[in-house]
């Protein structure tokens, strides 16, 4: 559980002026194993422009190599043991009463330039929306773009019946509705992001950036790539149980068909990713 917390050029920069006068507060859970890709999503993220960003570097064992990344991006070090669920939420409840904003970010994925500071300027437009959203790239682990994916029209209510078409590396979550909902599951270890934004939504609008927020590293170390099959059921389980009276009835129906097509498209991805790299 996470603790509570205290158009024109005009536009834009009086926009601009209230993401500068806020605080993000972004956690980064990881093993320690991948220094290089650690590296580089601490760069990312400690060079947003325009927003004030606070880093919590979450790790079970933090060894000395890790501890000296925390200090060269100025990140604050916390150890739990707990996967990634509770490594997310360990973060988020170092928040302090500045921190309107929160999100998390794998330790080999990246900000695009300007992310966060586009993100608070959406959220700040619309005091009701609970998350903000953007275009996903899928890079390789040497960063090189493989394919941008844009959210669809409506992505938020299609994601009662289709996985991963808002992206969480591209999501700033509003502290106070991410508190209301009590946080990441913690029981959940591959699509814990889907089951929050499936909670959040029934809190208040998403608000859409149209570009490109981060970059999500596609390779075969990943957890949900390493087991898709494992979570897409968990996925799946999440959006039976969070339907509701003929959304029920629709998932339960068309399941096997997503199943089968989401598979699919990760396997042609893999595929992708492998020749790109051959």
């Amino acid at each position: 559980m996470i603790p509570p917390a205290g158009g024109d050029a005009t536009e834009v920069s009086e926009g601009a002026a209230a993401a500068s006068a806020v605080r993000v507060l972004l956690v980064v859970p990881t093993l320690g194993r991948r220094l290089q890709t650690l590296e580089r999503t601490l760069a990312s993220v400690t060079s947003q422009a325009g927003v004030a960003v606070d880093v919590r570097l979450v790790c079970p064992a933090p060894s000395p190599e890790v501890q000296a990344l925390a200090a060269r991006f100025g990140a604050g070090m916390i150890a739990e043991a707990g996967h990634i669920s509770a490594a997310v939420n360990r973060g988020w409840a170092d928040a302090g009463r500045a921190h309107r904003y929160v999100a998390w970010l794998g330790d080999d994925d990246v900000l695009r330039d300007g992310a966060l500071s586009r993100s608070v300027q959406a959220l700040e437009a619309q005091p009701r929306a609970v998350v903000a959203f953007g275009h996903c790239d899928y890079i390789d682990e040497d960063a090189a773009l493989l394919f941008t994916r844009r959210p669809p029209a409506g992505a938020s209510w299609l994601l009662q019946f289709v996985p991963g078409l808002i992206k969480q590396e591209t999501c700033l979550f509003r502290r106070d509705a991410v508190v209301r909902v009590g946080g990441l599951d913690e029981q959940l270890r591959y699509a814990m992001d889907l089951d929050l934004l499936l909670r959040l939504r029934r809190l208040g609008p998403f608000a859409r950036v149209d570009t490109s927020q981060a970059g999500f590293c596609w390779h075969a170390d990943s957890i949900t790539i390493a087991n898709r099959e494992a979570s897409l059921d968990e996925a799946q389980g999440i959006q039976q149980r969070l339907a509701r009276g003929l959304s029920a009835i629709g998932f339960r129906l068309v399941r096997p068909v997503f199943r089968w097509l989401i598979l699919l498209a990760s396997s042609r991805i893999n595929k992708t990713t492998h020749g790109a790299r051959a």
